[in-house]
């Protein structure tokens, strides 16, 4: 078996093949119960227990709201001499559509639709950076994602591939710069990656996209695999709301190797030769996700895993709304 702890990027950047995913909160509407929207409060204590635990890959994003939270944690463990920056690998996005849970007023999000902002897409672009990079107290990040591929809910093809153009020719003068190390997207579909392909000098390193054993997005990763493109699993235990972590498949197969279901899981992602970026805010699941370097699933149960593919997504909001 190959060694799944890194990949290795199509620029020959290394990246810790587990991140953790630095987004807190509640995004189920349907859930009264609890407040809607993000909780970057819950990080103060989760970021500093993943470095803990030894995480050394952070997943971020300027609508996340915890750049500050990682950027502080990350400088006591420079400032203490526990960590290097070099020993860290951060990945960021910026280019979010306006959405009733971020701080859209503020430009936490792109309206992509504003004429204003479309006059200068490019500009805007690297004024969100900028403001990463700030948030964060860095001089540099590892990887910069696209997040989305355009505006939600449009059928404006050529609107939206105009819009990615712009960003992308951000990105790679960001990229020629050397202030983020690598360069990919985040939610891209074949459609979007074969558009992006056409455009772009240079290709896209990632494509972080929701991957669990209920969304498993095979025509998406059969092109990424085809085209180098290192593909990396955001939700991989469906953000807790599928189901998919108490599937009676799942369950077995964890029991058989005396892990738990998420291990199984990201073990499942990680075979497969993708990265995964579980979330939790808990300290013992926290270190628990990373208990996975210590057993192999069989060919069967990777097929078992991979067969209770349904179609069935964490959001409510897909890719499938951006033309």
């Amino acid at each position: 078996m190959a060694n799944l702890t890194h990949l290795t990027l199509s620029n020959g950047v290394r990246m810790p093949s587990l991140g953790f995913g630095c987004a807190f909160g509640s995004w189920n509407p349907e859930d009264k119960s609890t407040f809607f929207g993000f909780e970057p409060e819950q990080a103060w204590a989760a970021v500093p227990a993943a470095l803990r635990a030894g995480y050394r890959h952070l997943d971020c994003a300027l609508i996340y709201g915890t750049h500050r939270i990682v950027g502080i944690s990350l400088g006591q463990e420079f400032a203490a001499g526990r960590l290097k920056r070099n020993e860290v690998f951060v990945t960021t996005k910026v280019f979010h559509p306006p959405v009733p849970v971020g701080l859209n007023h503020i430009g936490k999000t792109l309206d992509m639709l504003n004429p204003e902002i479309q006059k200068d897409l490019k500009g805007r672009v690297l004024h969100d950076f900028e403001r990463c990079l700030d948030e964060l107290n860095l001089g540099y990040v590892d990887l910069l994602l696209m997040h989305w591929p355009g505006v939600f809910h449009t059928k404006d093809g050529a609107l939206n591939r105009a819009l990615r153009r712009q960003c992308w020719a951000a990105f790679e003068e960001i990229y020629n710069s050397g202030r983020a190390r690598a360069i990919g997207v985040s939610n891209f579909l074949v459609r979007h990656l074969e558009e992006l392909l056409e455009d772009a000098t240079v290709a896209p390193m990632v494509n972080q996209i929701e991957i669990s054993p209920y969304y498993s997005q095979p025509s998406v990763v059969e092109l990424c695999q085809r085209k180098g493109i290192a593909v990396v699993s955001w939700g991989p235990f469906g953000s807790g709301s599928t189901g998919v972590l108490k599937d009676p498949v799942v369950q077995e197969i964890a029991r058989q190797h005396g892990k738990d279901a998420g291990q199984v899981i990201l073990r499942w992602v990680l075979q497969q030769g993708f990265g995964a970026l579980p979330k939790s805010s808990n300290e013992a699941r926290i270190k628990g996700n990373l208990d996975v370097f210590d057993f192999q699933l069989t060919p069967e149960e990777m097929a078992r895993l991979t067969g209770l593919h349904c179609g069935k997504s964490s959001v409510a909001t897909s890719s499938d709304s951006v033309a």
